[in-house]
């Protein structure tokens, strides 16, 4: 998206006057784009819309997206806004049906200049005027200190499979405070889950802004022209096909083209404008002082104190707008510290600035980091904030090595990152700034250590019991799902559980950490009862060792498809383990355990062993899974799934047994 800066000073009379200077320019703006959609193109555009049996996998198609900004010689600015598509299906109307453009009412204005519905037999529907609002978003009905934050909303009427629906807005940005450096930066994608016919981004500026640009992706042509002391740059991207989704795939940021434009010089010029914005709001005295003392009081080491502090932020500090409030949308300039602790919740900003703030209260070093949490390449030729989506906490040295605080991470354990890793970001600090990879973790780091004890019946029935300890990814995925859980729902959980392990097994008891501490590993324990999981067939019976009945434990990957569109991405390296002992009944006695296996690749290794007892009273075994690449390309992709198939065959999980002779 197109960004301008503006101050957060900046009041709303400002834009009023700017609305009525800033017509004419708007007018200009459209007159820069390849193409003008006016009521006879759009008319030519519906009349040759595909239907829907030609793209049988799309909700709807997008005839036309195009963006047109105008920036004039004051920095103000106009956006204008169409878009025109065509529903194939019911599920578009989630998410075409009611368009919602947020902005910042200190600096910015939305009008509705077109709103219509294109009926399939030709007549055309406008929107009334009771169904376009300028409202507080929901998000942020309960966080007046963002009240300068609106949502331009604008609902259609007849919406249904076949129809069009019709849209421009303009959007006014005001001219940005003398003192207050200017930037245009942004990032576009020109392909998404639905096709496009048509999607364009032109920027017209003076001549004298130095706009610099880069793709990444191959997939989007450039024009440029120059006229009366203005440069359009103007990028496209025609007849784009939907991307379908594949289990496991990258984030947009990895596979569709991806623009990255920015008229800054350098990261430290960059650097220089956001830290003076931040730094400014650090407070360490006061209020803030009081509660770092409070919270750090007893605390015996300094690694503690940074325990208490960045876990009062992350779990006492309502999150607001984790994934629905864009940053920079507000600018990037956070509220006081003591003006956060009061209010007792934040947005990106807001709670990083209290956490820097409360850990430098405690002679505690910290920065802000701004990141990307989709962990995307940085073109870092191209200095821009709108390549960061998050701002983390980076304390330089806790327990022997760096740490990231994620504010927003209340349902992972602490020090561990689910997003960002491996990200490379803008490390900011009063005096300078630098480009710092966020650490990756390893394959330990994720780990899933299940421990079985099974006791096998005569007849085929087990007594069981299965305990895990999980870290990393799966301790996130395990508090996410159950931390908030109701005992109702913890109990559904465990029996589902259970009858995964076969048909008629019941859950006999079940343990579950204290999830809400999140200084305390996942830990998941059940007992069970199973019949007839070995199955008696004379003197023999074949018995299988069962899979981990836990979701949250077992691995997050099934390369299923033969061929793949696009990379395998696995949320972060993981290790699985299972460990377990079989007690074989006392008439029987084992004949044949599954051969060890193992099996070393570039992505990982796999490998299983089985150990009977002496007396053969027991079988002992041990299975291990390191998935050491998390990012798996289509060409590499057979020869993982070849490995993961291998391993995953039920015949390496095969015991047989044979009933003892009596005398």
């Amino acid at each position: 998206m197109f960004q301008i800066l503006y101050p957060k000073s900046v009041v709303q009379l400002v834009i009023l006057v700017a609305f009525v200077a800033l017509v004419s320019a708007a007018g200009e703006s459209t007159l820069a784009a390849t193409k003008v959609l006016d009521d006879a193109a759009i008319a030519e555009l519906i009349a040759n819309a595909p239907d829907a049996k030609q793209y049988p996998q799309a909700s709807a198609y997008i005839l036309a997206d195009q963006t047109i900004v105008t920036v004039n010689p004051d920095s103000s600015a106009v956006t204008d806004y169409f878009a025109v598509v065509k529903l194939f299906q019911d599920r578009a109307r989630g998410t075409f049906a009611d368009r919602k453009q947020l902005y910042n009412a200190d600096a910015e204005s939305v009008v509705v200049v077109k709103a219509v519905t294109h009926l399939p037999d030709g007549t055309v529907m406008p929107v009334e005027e009771k169904a376009m609002h300028d409202l507080t978003p929901m998000f942020l009905s309960n966080a007046s200190i963002y009240s300068n934050i609106m949502q331009k909303v604008v609902s259609f009427p007849g919406v249904a499979p076949g129809v069009v629906l019709d849209l421009h807005l303009r959007k006014f940005t005001s001219k940005p405070e003398e003192a207050d450096e200017f930037f245009v930066w942004g990032t576009q994608l020109f392909r998404g889950p639905e096709p496009y016919g048509f999607k364009e981004l032109s920027i017209t500026l003076p001549e004298n802004f130095n706009l610099r640009y880069k793709y990444q992706n191959d997939g989007v042509d450039y024009t440029t022209s120059t006229a009366d002391g203005k440069v359009t740059h103007t990028w496209t991207n025609e007849w784009v096909p939907q991307i379908i989704p594949e289990p496991f795939m990258p984030p947009l940021d990895f596979i569709a083209p991806r623009l990255i434009y920015t008229n800054a010089d350098t990261w430290d010029q960059v650097g220089k404008w956001v830290g003076e914005k931040f730094y400014s709001h650090v407070k360490t005295d006061g209020e803030v002082k009081k509660k770092a003392e409070q919270l750090t009081k007893g605390a015996k080491t300094r690694a503690e104190s940074i325990n208490k502090l960045s876990l009062y932020v992350i779990k006492e500090i309502r999150g607001v707008g984790e994934n629905t409030l864009p940053l920079g949308i507000a600018g990037y300039e956070p509220n006081d510290a003591n003006e956060v602790l009061e209010n007792k919740y934040g947005d990106w900003r807001d709670k990083s600035v209290l956490l820097v703030s409360l850990l430098r209260s405690a002679g505690i070093e910290a920065f802000p980091h701004f990141v990307m949490r989709s962990a995307a390449p940085l073109a870092e030729e191209y200095p821009s904030m709108k390549q960061f989506d998050a701002v983390y906490v980076y304390i330089p040295e806790y327990m022997g090595a760096p740490l990231w605080v994620d504010p927003f991470a209340d349902e992972s354990e602490f020090g561990y990152c689910p997003n960002a890793q491996g990200a490379t970001g803008l490390l900011v600090r009063e005096d300078g700034s630098e480009l710092l990879e966020v650490a990756k973790p390893s394959y330990a780091d994720s780990q899933s250590d299940c421990r079985f004890e099974l006791r096998l019946l005569s007849d085929g029935d087990v007594n069981g019991t299965i305990a895990c300890q999980l870290t990393g990814y799966f301790d996130n995925v395990t508090r996410n799902m159950l931390q908030k859980s109701t005992p109702k729902e913890r109990e559904q959980f465990f029996q589902r559980a259970a009858n995964s392990l076969g048909e008629g097994t019941t859950s006999e008891d079940f343990q579950l950490s204290d999830l809400a501490n999140l200084l305390d590993t996942a830990r998941i324990a059940q007992d069970f009862i199973a019949p007839e999981m070995g199955i008696v067939q004379g003197d023999m019976m074949i018995f299988r060792l069962p899979e981990v009945p836990f979701g949250v434990a077992s691995a997050p990957v099934n390369p299923a498809q033969e061929m793949r569109q696009f990379p395998m991405k696995l949320s972060t390296q993981l290790s699985l383990q299972k460990h377990g002992v079989v007690h074989l009944p006392t008439d029987f006695k084992a004949v044949y355990v599954a051969e060890p296996v193992k099996l070393e690749t570039a992505y990982g290794t796999w490998e299983c062993s089985y150990q009977v007892s002496e007396d053969s009273t027991s079988v002992r075994y041990t299975s291990t899974m390191n998935i050491t690449d998390d990012y798996i390309d289509t060409d590499e992709y057979s020869e993982f799934k070849a490995s993961f198939d291998e391993f995953t065959k039920p015949r390496h999980t095969l015991i047989l047994l044979e009933r003892k002779k009596t005398q």
